[in-house]
């Protein structure tokens, strides 16, 4: 890992909002535990779950009293129970993890080293892995080096669970979109905010791996529909243009209804656009 940092210098708080997690939520809070950096506090917003989530952070926070934090109370959206996370929180860098992913034993050594030896960041995210109900890796999470350009008009590359920043930047560029937009792309909109700010760096190693099960974002119709309509809508608020991947994905998937298209027209769609250059 190279230069060693004081750990005990540098708390990084993740974040968890969860709702009736219980299915995946000790092997994340786990992952969390287990890391190689130690300074870490795992704060859980938890929305008032009702199948064994709370005792399990119980169990836990007993266990490990000065790294397990929670308040349990009802919200609105993940966005909101972010929000109310970064608030309570007290570390000097921040992550975000859902209740059904997981950290890779190294990722908080590999971010706060990063951040060590590059003093002027203050964002960086890491390449992910996508998980199925089993655990097992089903796919790689397309990533990129930072364009506010593709994130506007292409396919969110940055993967939530692998993003980190500095409190300074939460300070500044403010909370997440709560509104309806939010509550399905509410990351992407911030990592749009955070590029009109800030640099973002990448660290091109797999951090964090992102579960899809039929309860999380991509994981159902209602939901990839809900994706791809939010996304649109960010697409025009920050001026993006509307035969972007972005455009292109919101009228198959809900004005044509043609979500079973995607995997095929998308990566067509995308190579023309870097070969001919159709949109930026």
């Amino acid at each position: 890992m190279g230069e060693k940092v004081n750990s005990k210098r540098i708390l990084v708080s993740i974040i968890t909002p969860v709702l009736n997690g219980a299915d995946y939520l000790e092997e994340s809070l786990l992952s969390v535990l287990n890391q190689s950096y130690e300074n870490i506090e795992h704060v859980f917003i938890d929305g008032g779950s009702t199948d064994g989530t709370l005792e399990i952070i119980k169990k836990y926070k007993k266990k490990y009293p000065g790294r397990i934090r929670f308040i349990s109370e009802p919200d609105n959206s993940t966005g909101e129970a972010w929000n109310k996370g970064m608030k309570i929180s007290k570390g000097d860098i921040l992550g975000w993890l859902g209740s059904d992913d997981i950290y890779m034993p190294d990722a908080i050594a590999s971010v706060v080293d990063f951040f060590h030896k590059n003093k002027e960041a203050k964002f960086v995210f890491g390449d992910a892995v996508i998980i199925n109900t089993d655990g097992k890796v089903v796919d790689k999470y397309y990533t990129r080096e930072y364009d506010i350009s593709a994130l506007i008009n292409g396919i969110n590359f940055i993967p939530t669970t692998s993003a980190f920043y500095k409190r300074e930047v939460v300070e500044r560029v403010g909370s997440m979109d709560t509104s309806n937009i939010g509550k399905w792309v509410g990351d992407l909109d911030y990592w749009i905010r955070v590029g009109k700010v800030y640099e973002v760096y990448r660290i091109k190693k797999v951090l964090s791996k992102f579960r899809v099960h039929e309860r999380s974002i991509g994981g159902s119709k209602k939901s990839i529909d809900a994706y791809a309509r939010g996304g649109f809508l960010i697409n025009r608020r920050y001026g993006g243009s509307i035969f972007s991947v972005i455009g292109i994905r919101y009228i198959l998937v809900c004005k044509l209804k043609m979500s079973w298209a995607l995997p095929v027209i998308i990566p067509v769609y995308k190579f023309l656009k870097r070969k001919f250059l159709i949109s930026k």
